[in-house]
């Protein structure tokens, strides 16, 4: 249980993002997708990145031999 509080916490500010970039465009316009290379898809890419790089940090850090 404490393993699944720690991912929901450590990913929550990955999810938030993710709604954001979902609820900009619906009232907005800005950041859509279909543009192949447009803000929207490097926003998004750079959130992907950002979340599975705290996520394999994290597990490197769990993995270490305690000193």
């Amino acid at each position: 249980m404490a393993v699944l509080k720690a991912l929901m916490i450590a990913s929550m500010p990955f999810v938030l993002a993710e709604a954001a970039t979902g609820v900009v465009p619906f009232f907005t316009g800005q950041l859509s997708i279909p543009p192949p290379f447009g803000a929207g898809t490097v926003l998004d890419a750079a959130i992907l990145v950002a979340g599975l790089s705290v996520a394999l940090v994290r597990e490197m850090r769990m993995r270490q031999p305690p000193t």
